[in-house]
């Protein structure tokens, strides 16, 4: 799902079907809502969900703002400066395009997005 427009799109690239997105000033919350048709039934226990924030670029292929080795104009940085830091040393473009996430209770956010420890597998959060 994308905050500036109505992609909301399968793995594949299929549409799934409209969005309504909202905002409360109060809560500062905003909200999707998807048509439980598109989900394949009312999410309920034992579904899990993975969230992810990330960057807008509308000139981007997948829309998704990407990373430099320090932040640039129009990209994120993955060190806020130069640095021997294995983290700061990678390829930028091998890092996932992910600014935050919902994580699983008992899992550190910085395990979770840790890409020098192999590929960043994202954990889902289940409902119980």
């Amino acid at each position: 799902m994308q905050g500036f427009g109505q992609p909301y799109e399968d793995a594949s690239g299929k549409g799934m079907g409209a969005i309504t997105i909202s905002a409360n000033a109060i809560s500062r919350y905003i909200t999707f809502r998807v048509p439980t048709a598109s989900l394949g039934g009312t999410p309920g226990s034992g579904w899990g969900f993975t969230v992810t924030l990330t960057g807008q670029d509308g000139f981007s292929s997948d829309q998704a703002r990407g990373f430099s080795a320090t932040p640039g104009a129009f990209s994120f940085g993955v060190c806020a400066s130069a640095s021997s830091d294995a983290h700061c040393v990678v390829d930028p473009n091998s890092v996932p395009k992910v600014i935050d996430t919902i994580k699983p209770t008992g899992v550190s956010q910085s395990s979770e997005l840790d890409y020098t420890s192999g590929p960043v597998v994202l954990q889902d959060v289940s409902i119980p």
